[in-house]
Parts: C-alpha cells; sequence; structure tokens
C-alpha cells in the first residue's frame, strides 16, 4: 500500500481548518453587526422591542465603529458600542481635562 494515502485525511484537514481560520477572520459587515446588536436589544427588552427600533451612527473616535441605538417605545433608550472587529465595547470616556 502507498504511504501518501495515510497523508490524504491530513490534508483535507489542513485544508479545512484554513478555510475555517480564514472565514473567522473576517471582518463583519454593518448590516450583520447591526442585526447582532438589534437582537441582542429585542431579547433584552422582550415582547415591546422590536428589531426596527435600533439605529447605527458612526463615531469620530477610531477606535470606535457604530454606535447603535436602540429606543424603546416605553421611552427607554438602550446603546451599544461597537469596535473595529464588531465587538461591545465600553461606553467611550471624554478627554481627561
Amino acid at each position: 500500500m502507498r504511504r501518501w494515502i495515510f497523508f490524504i485525511p491530513v490534508a483535507g484537514l489542513v485544508v479545512v481548518a484554513g478555510i475555517v481560520g480564514y472565514r473567522m477572520g473576517q471582518v463583519p459587515g454593518e448590516t450583520e453587526i447591526i442585526t447582532r446588536y438589534a437582537a441582542t436589544y429585542v431579547a433584552m427588552e422582550g415582547d415591546d422591542a422590536a428589531l426596527t427600533d435600533c439605529a447605527a451612527t458612526t463615531h469620530p473616535d477610531p477606535g470606535v465603529r457604530l454606535v447603535i441605538n436602540c429606543a424603546n417605545p416605553n421611552g427607554l433608550t438602550t446603546t451599544f458600542y461597537v469596535g473595529p472587529r464588531g465587538e461591545a465595547l465600553p461606553e467611550p470616556q471624554g478627554p481627561a481635562t
């Protein structure tokens, strides 16, 4: 039996690992980010909340990609700050004086 046949499964695993790694390294699009945080908002707020309650704007700080504001019909506003790769950030602080 030829020895190279034993390396075919290993080569397949390397290819699959490369594809998965490439996909995980992709930066999500703005629509995907907004949808993800709007779904988080709906899960937090309950029945009165809707995905359409949320809107996103840019932020002047380059470390903050988007600011997503979700206005609940009962008057409460939930704000999410999103980093360059789609990660949640704490609320940015103003300049120190």
